[in-house]
């Protein structure tokens, strides 16, 4: 044991002396990069060390947000060089000796460029997502490949980021409530237009966070449960130009695709025109998860305005109108403790939509001491819809029930928004006084007719409705809040806030049946009800927050009460007459950790109050299909979540590594759930009923690193998901467990030349309902997807997408694979390339299959329906930028064109 001890020892100390030797051997250069202009810092300039023996690189780093940068490096005689789009480049030489292991450059000024795209600098290998404190900063030219790309093919490129089918964005298991350009917003909160109208090209990089609502920059007090953003940070070298592009193309079955979108970019302001025109749903080559056959027309423009240091102003309007084709097959399992009943369903829906829309908001700061906030928001909207259905009814063993619809609908809506918050601060130590007032006044008018025929198989009578129906609804809401911040010494806060709202509803529906003459006049008692609904909620709240160099928390305890009423009448006949009370306690808790600039935790826990819809309180029946109705419960009571989210992210600049995990889970009460009721025929009633119990929970993990050779990239991505669903059939509670579990991997190849990527992933869900006696039904996805891009010589290109999926355990009569296909060829041309003409085969082997599962309480539906599919398009599309740059000769500040 002795000698083991010593031998123990002596290799520690041999350790210790090797480690001795190899710090010795090592020196480092550090420094700052600075624009001369404006001695603002640089960050994400590229810095590459070169021997002086023969030039050869031997390291190449990007600065941090910051401009800085620290290189060990082994000691011996090295070329420094420091460059950035746009700048002219700075190099010198260097000694790192043993006598001098280390060299500081201090500040390095980079000068202009007086052609700012004509010199091709080598770019460093920037990692494909980079965690800045609470931010994860994704590389957007990782995630693009053609200059022709849009915003929405970058985003479903990068891993954790979904596009749903109407074009909202999930990040890692969390809605994107709006996207911004610069930190500047972007026609509103209209996600889909800023995916189909943003160019990939203009997109340096992609910032995901949560912002802050306008009450807590004013007050420095951090939201409870604040709005996840992406923010599109646009490359240096476009922020003093007008830039865009246009685009024409055509192909088979009269498909069409046209685009046009123009942007100026002049310091802090922005000006952009839209236009687009197409019936392939705004994309060209995606996998697809698009619902229906589009028909689009949208013409608009946003602008931002930094006026002054005191004034900013931005603001958008919109024109849109578009047509959505949407046939639907589904078959339904409802869970019935006296035996499941299985419906089948084939839907036709014709949808028409002509809006126009306009947007303000506004910061102004009159002086030091005082901010105001405010925005305003305005939708006009004409639609047209047409429904048809045949639908089918059954227990296994027993009669058929059959049905077809028909309804028609026409209408316009008003809906208009307003908001103000006003800030003080009292004095220079942190006490600040708050108040916001927002309005929101929405008006809906339809008038329409539904027919319906069902029939069953034995000898009970067919049924038939025939109606015409008049529906107004109006809604006016206000909010009320005010909040005071104490200070508590340098780092420790306190803030008290009020907040009262009031939610006054009226919806009046009048349905006519036939009299003996044929005329629609006799009023059908069954499905004409006014319904008139008011909703008060208060809160009053006491927060604690404390803010240290690496760690935040913010400590929260409300009271929510809220009343209701609801007046239901038909003519003059009060039908009912409903008052109620409920009192929520609310604590809260925040909690950031930032160990350093890489990496941070987050930990919170929040409650929250919604409201039953309009719908969901409105107490006339509303005729879905033959076999379906459903009306309001005005006696429903807000429902009230808890939610607890933790967070871990963690990258690696020197290395590209990226790590995040994160897990959630949320319960409700007084959920608002399905209440449905089936008679023996397979006729459904549906309503809505209160019930506390509903909850889930989720684990997501992702890695993402490059390997030795850093043109590979692989990224791993895990999800588990626990779902429990309360609903009721028949009055029997049912509940519906479901386990979801996925795992994807991605592996990624980037050149100049050659860039493919190949992702592998499976989906398993398992559900289980207590009222079935098919206790377990289970689903599994298989997906392969890769993509190639070559280019070629004289700037040919060609592009492949293929993508293969396989569902197993869903119904036997639909399609149980896809195997989508799509390609194109194209060809660069005309001056700086900024001439492309394209050919696109879309879906070439036409067997595209949209297939989905949705699992509630207490019924399990598999649906698909149809999309776009083959179709073949020759498009010309062409770019164009004029830059604000600097005359070679005079210094002078000009436009040049540069195309």
């Amino acid at each position: 044991m002795r000698f083991l001890f010593i031998a123990l020892l002596s290799l520690l100390s041999l350790s210790s002396v090797a480690q001795s030797a190899g710090k010795t051997q090592r020196g480092y250069v550090r420094g700052q990069v600075y624009y001369k202009e404006s001695d603002e810092t640089i960050p994400y300039a590229t810095i590459r060390i070169l021997s002086q023996a023969d030039s050869t690189q031997i390291r190449a780093v990007a600065t941090d947000t910051t401009g800085r940068f620290n290189i060990p490096l082994p000691l011996g005689s090295y070329i420094f060089e420091a460059s950035f789009m746009g700048r002219k480049s700075y190099s010198g030489k260097i000694d790192l000796s043993a006598k001098e292991p280390g060299v500081t450059l201090g500040k390095i000024y980079l000068e202009e460029s007086a052609i700012s795209l004509d010199a091709a600098i080598v770019e460093v290998q920037v990692p494909n997502i980079v965690v800045r404190g609470d931010t994860i900063e994704y590389n957007a030219g990782s995630y693009t490949a053609e200059e022709s790309d849009m915003l929405q093919d970058i985003i479903r490129n990068i891993p954790g980021i979904e596009v749903n089918s109407n074009g909202t964005i999930v990040a890692n298991g969390k809605p994107v409530k709006k996207i911004l350009v610069d930190g500047k917003e972007f026609f509103g909160n209209d996600i889909p237009m800023a995916l189909a109208n943003l160019p990939a090209n203009m997109i340096k990089k992609l910032q995901l966070y949560k912002e802050e609502s306008e009450t807590a920059k004013i007050t420095g007090f951090k939201d409870k449960n604040p709005d996840q953003v992406i923010n599109l940070v646009v490359k240096e070298e476009l922020k003093q130009s007008i830039f865009g592009d246009v685009r024409a193309g055509y192909g088979s079955d009269n498909k069409y695709s046209n685009k046009v979108s123009a942007n100026y970019m002049r310091n802090d302001n922005q000006i952009s025109v839209i236009g687009d025109l197409n019936n392939v749903n705004g994309d060209d080559m995606s996998a697809g998860l698009d619902n229906g056959i589009d028909k689009n027309k949208n013409l608009g423009a946003n602008a931002y305005f930094h006026a002054s240091k005191k004034f900013k102003i931005g603001g958008n309007i919109r024109y849109s109108n578009n047509e959505n084709l949407m046939e639907t097959k589904t078959n339904t399992q409802t869970f019935l403790s006296t035996g499941d009943r299985y419906s089948v369903s084939d839907m036709s829906t014709l949808n028409t939509r002509e809006s126009f829309n306009m947007g303000m908001n506004l910061q102004w700061k009159p002086d030091s001491m005082t901010t105001v906030f405010a925005r305003s928001y305005a939708n006009f909207n004409n639609t047209h819809s047409e429904n048809s259905s045949a639908d089918l009814s059954y227990v296994i063993g027993g009669d058929t029930t059959s049905g077809n619809s028909l309804r028609l609908t026409r209408g316009d809506g008003l809906n208009v928004n307003n908001f103000v918050t006003v800030g003080r601060k009292l004095d220079n130590k942190g006490r600040v006084l708050s108040f916001t007032f927002n309005n929101s006044i929405r008006k809906d008018d339809s008038k329409g007719s539904n027919y319906s025929l069902t029939q069953y198989t034995d000898n009970t009578p067919d049924k038939v409705i025939d109606q015409l129906t008049n529906t107004n609804s109006r809604t006016n809401s206000y909010n009320l809040s005010a909040s005071y911040v104490e200070p508590l010494g340098k780092d420790y806060r306190l803030k008290l806030s009020y907040s009262y709202n009031r939610n006054d509803s009226k919806r009046e529906r009048d349905v006519r049946r036939k009299d003996d003459d044929g005329n629609y006049t006799v009023v059908d008692t069954a499905y004409t009800r006014n319904t008139k609904n008011r909703y008060i909620t208060q809160s009053i709240s006491l927060n604690f927050q404390a803010d240290k160099e690496k760690y935040r928390y913010t400590l929260g305890f409300s009271i929510d009460p809220s009343s209701s009423s609801s007046n239901v009448t038909m003519g003059d006949s009060i039908i009912e007459n409903l008052k109620q009370r409920v009192i929520n306690f609310s604590p809260s808790l925040n909690f950031s950790y930032m160990p350093n600039d890489n990496s941070s935790f987050d930990f919170s826990y929040s409650g929250a109050t919604s409201q039953p819809s309009l719908s969901q309180l409105s107490a006339d029946t509303i005729i879905v299909s033959a076999l379906s109705k459903r009306y309001g419960n005005p006696n429903l009571k807000p429902s009230y979540s808890n939610n607890l989210n933790a967070y871990y992210q963690k990258s690696n600049y020197e290395t590209g590594r990226f790590f995040m995990i994160s897990t959630g889970f949320n319960y409700t009460f007084n959920n608002i759930v399905n209440y449905t009721l089936i008679d023996d025929k397979g006729n459904t009633t549906d309503t809505y009923k209160n019930v506390s119990g509903n909850l889930g929970a989720n684990l997501n993990v992702m890695y993402d690193t490059p390997l030795k050779n850093k043109k590979f990239s692989i990224n791993n991505t895990t999800y588990i998901n626990f779902y429990k669903n309360i609903g009721y059939s028949n009055g029997d509670k049912a509940i519906t467990n479901n386990w979801v579990l996925s795992e994807q991997i991605m592996a990624k190849f980037k050149s100049s030349k050659v860039e493919t990527s190949l992702r592998a992933g499976i989906t398993h869900s398992t559900s289980r309902n207590n009222l079935t006696d098919l206790q377990n039904r289970s689903t599994t996805n298989y997906n392969l997807y890769h993509f190639l891009q070559i280019r070629l010589p004289f700037d040919f290109s060609i592009q492949s997408n293929l993508s293969y999926s396989y569902y197993s355990g869903y119904e036997n009569d639909f399609k149980n694979s896809e195997l989508l296909w799509n390609a194109s060829v194209s060809k660069h041309f005309l001056k700086k390339k900024r001439g492309t003409l394209k050919a696109q085969f879309y879906d070439i082997l036409n067997d595209r299959n949209n297939l989905t599962r949705i699992v509630t309480g207490n019924y399990i539906s598999d649906a698909r329906t149809n999309t776009v599919n083959q179709y073949f398009m020759v498009s010309f599309s062409y770019r164009f930028n004029i830059i604000k740059g600097k005359s070679k000769k005079s210094g002078e500040e000009n436009d040049y064109e540069d195309y």
